[in-house]
């Protein structure tokens, strides 16, 4: 019964986090869990401080990677090369402490490790959307471009899909900074 609820959940985080974007691109998204046992917050602190995910030397609670690829697609019309949609491609992965134990702790305990999970949900849905937003702007961008060869218009394209990622790199970074990485949403350790 529990499994079946943390598989349930993950989809559920999986389903909020890209569903506006496969409009736009191909998107692969992976949620990973590491399990923690504990029976009150200090012991639940430790493991998660212990097992976290590495990410540059440091041990973080939650950790998220996005990769945003595209690949220009043009078509010869009229003697002039035109664009098409790039296919573009998003994978993100998700990698959350799984709290094995929970139904042991104390109720107001695990009411904070809700609200916990519930903050990491929605810092990462809104960093999804940020990047969705860039993709998009991106593909607009791109629709009705022309040029006399391909090769310019394809390096044309591509600028602009760095553009869009630069941008996206941004507005995260700014939100990160705003929210200071989440924690003004809830997202610190209960």
């Amino acid at each position: 019964m529990e499994l079946a609820r943390w598989i349930r959940q993950g989809v559920v985080a999986a389903c909020v986090l890209f569903s506006v974007c496969a409009q736009s691109a191909s998107v692969q998204s992976r949620i990973e869990y590491y399990d923690v046992s504990a029976h009150d917050l200090n012991q639940l602190r430790s493991q998660i401080q212990a097992q976290g995910p590495k990410k540059r030397g440091n041990r973080y609670s939650i950790a998220a990677e996005y990769h945003l690829s595209w690949t220009p697609k043009v078509q010869i019309r009229n003697d002039r090369c035109e664009a098409l949609q790039p296919d573009l491609q998003l994978s993100a992965d998700l990698v959350m402490p799984r709290w094995i134990s929970q139904s042991k702790a104390d109720f107001a305990v695990q009411q904070s490790w809700i609200s916990y999970i519930a903050a990491a949900q929605q810092y990462h849905q809104k960093i999804t959307l940020l990047i969705e937003q860039s993709v998009d702007r991106f593909v607009q961008q791109t629709r009705g471009l022309n040029a006399a060869e391909c090769d310019k218009l394809e390096a044309l394209i591509n600028a602009k899909g760095r553009a869009a990622l630069a941008s996206a790199q941004q507005k995260v970074r700014t939100y990160q900074r705003q929210t200071r990485y989440g924690e003004s949403l809830g997202l610190t350790i209960p």
